[in-house]
């Protein structure tokens, strides 16, 4: 192994011919190969290359994190990686029961994108962390292009105001339970939701009240959900909630729960709001449009009656 830091003459086929091992990496610029100056270069070079080329392909954050994870095991023998948007979070390395913990700052053109921690099984020699940093920064621009995407993917299908999904995250998650129910060949519910009086609020208050009404109605509507049920701002006072795999009587206990927390809000009860909602069940083959207008027809009737009621469509006799 040694005569090879002799060798002048090293072309690209001799170093790619090189196996990159666990063993080799591990020691670093202690093992003799590394030595040669063109051949390390070559190697963080091969080295890198493969870290990008399989990260290229992954727009999620969590994907990418764990690629890298994948990827920096071949090399080094780190126990786990965590990664923290929050760099006041990103430590000195310090030795703790997870293992020797390495800490390093990721940043894109001189802004940083957060923090890495890595846990050696024991503490790691100055070449391992220089190829850690190495591969770090490699890091860096991927994972800074996932989270970008994820962000407008995010800003997309999420409504500004409220924090809610918004109209179109409502199609993607509408498919999915319909796929879902087909497969477990169960049902669910869509409710409408209109808040009873909003436009005056925005009339006498203004429209910096009206968003105050609006954001705190969609908490409400998050703490009467379960867990598995989602909520949606379609645009206004309008609302939409999902019932997944609902038995008949979800859907008035729903409106029961949603009723008695308007009740007991003072700063809703303020401008004297109530809420009406129609609900429909969705049946075999229909179409959004189709199960959204039975429900809207049953709002219709809710607030023919008052409002501050629940109408519940009937369900036709088809397969």
């Amino acid at each position: 192994m040694m005569l090879i830091n002799n060798i002048t003459n090293i072309n690209t086929k001799m170093i790619n011919n090189i196996p990159l091992t666990s063993k080799l990496i591990n020691y670093g610029s202690e093992h003799p190969l590394w030595l040669n100056l063109i051949i390390k270069k070559h190697a963080l070079e091969r080295v890198s290359f493969a870290l990008i080329n399989r990260l290229q392909t992954s727009m999620d954050p969590e994907l990418s994190l764990s690629i890298f994870r994948q990827e920096i095991g071949k090399y080094l023998p780190i126990n786990n990686i965590s990664f923290c948007e929050e760099i006041k979070r990103c430590e000195n390395s310090v030795s703790n029961k997870k293992g020797y913990c390495i800490s390093q700052r990721l940043a894109v053109k001189g802004n940083a994108i957060g923090c890495l921690k890595c846990y050696f099984e024991k503490k790691p020699t100055l070449a391992q962390v220089k190829l850690l940093k190495h591969l770090a920064k490699v890091f860096s621009h991927p994972l800074s292009n996932a989270m970008q995407h994820q962000q407008i993917k995010s800003m997309a299908l999420t409504d500004n105001l409220t924090g809610l999904a918004n109209r179109n995250h409502f199609e993607v998650k509408y498919q999915m339970l319909v796929t879902s129910c087909q497969q477990r060949q169960s049902s669910f519910s869509l409710l409408i939701i209109d808040l009873d009086g909003f436009k005056d609020v925005n009339d006498q208050f203004g429209h910096q009240t009206g968003d105050l009404v609006l954001s705190d109605f969609a908490k409400l509507l998050l703490v009467c959900c379960r867990e598995q049920d989602e909520v949606f701002r379609f645009g206004g006072d309008e609302f939409i909630i999902l019932l997944n795999d609902a038995r008949l009587e979800a859907v008035p206990n729903i409106a029961k729960r949603i009723k008695k927390l308007m009740a007991n809000c003072q700063f809703l009860n303020r401008f004297g709001l109530s809420c009406s909602i129609g609900s429909a069940l969705y049946q075999k083959f229909d179409e959004p449009k189709q199960l959204f207008g039975r429900a809207d027809e049953a709002l219709y009737r809710a607030k023919g009656k008052g409002k501050d009621c629940l109408e519940i469509s009937p369900c036709n006799e088809r397969n």
